[in-house]
């Protein structure tokens, strides 16, 4: 049976070159769910120097011969891996929009939101897609969902239109949300975020690590509300801090 990642599989981009699903029907056989599962693992690991087609083929009880009728080399299968872990983080964004008005701050911070519910409740995925480089670095294009960035630009373009956020370029809002979120995320993914937080009242030590990277994210969310006030508005949260960063 697919491991329980790999049963609900997410594809509105095109899988790589090498791998069966070119000519496959829209989701994977067992066998290859079960491969997959197995590579995905070994990433996580050891990263690249622990995967091989021999290891993975002894983890799913097939020959290494076997295996190559799934994927024509360890690249190929390596792309097939990082391919679903984006896939599956661009659901995640796009499900956690669904039910936010277009143009609202609501939307963009649902964003960040699903951004750190992806990476906890996945950690091999989010763990292999950020850190597994491969030989020449990827165009964006080629990234289902650009790696969540057009779903992002989408929400601060949305936003600054309708007067949610002041106008500026959008490329480097939605890169400075998403370094933001990115380095909470990986922070708290080496550390204890429970502890970090218990100086500082917000979860009492009493929250675990979903718990208080959420609650910790809701504060940055204050800010960057703030900091992205169109010029002249008052928040009701802090009338003064929103005229002095908003200018």
């Amino acid at each position: 049976m697919p491991g329980p990642d790999l049963i609900d599989p997410v594809s509105d981009g095109p899988y790589p070159a090498g791998s069966v699903r070119d000519s496959a029907g829209p989701g994977p056989s067992d066998t290859e769910a079960r491969i997959l599962d197995a590579a995905r693992d070994l990433l996580a690991e050891g990263g690249i120097e622990a995967l091989s087609m021999r290891a993975v083929a002894s983890r799913v009880a097939l020959s290494a011969t076997a295996l190559y009728h799934y994927f024509d080399n360890k690249e190929a299968l390596v792309d097939s891996v990082v391919q679903h872990g984006f896939n599956r983080s661009e659901e995640y964004l796009r499900r956690a929009v669904e039910h936010h008005p277009r143009g609202s701050m609501e939307r963009v911070a649902a964003l960040g939101e699903a951004y750190i519910r992806f990476a906890l409740e996945n950690r091999q995925y989010f763990k292999i897609i950020f850190a597994i480089q491969p030989e020449e670095p990827r165009a964006i294009d080629d990234v289902p969902g650009r790696g969540g960035y057009r779903v992002l630009h989408e929400s601060v373009v949305e936003a600054m239109e309708a007067g949610t956020i002041r106008r500026e370029n959008p490329d480097v809002v939605v890169l400075f949300l998403w370094s933001v979120v990115h380095g909470l995320v990986t922070i708290f993914m080496a550390c204890d975020p429970a502890q970090m937080l218990d100086e500082t009242g917000l979860c009492g030590g009493d929250c675990g690590q979903p718990e208080a990277t959420l609650v910790l994210f809701d504060r940055f969310r204050e800010l960057i509300r703030q900091g992205l006030a169109p010029v002249g508005h008052v928040t009701a949260s802090n009338p003064a801090s929103d005229t002095e960063t908003g200018s």
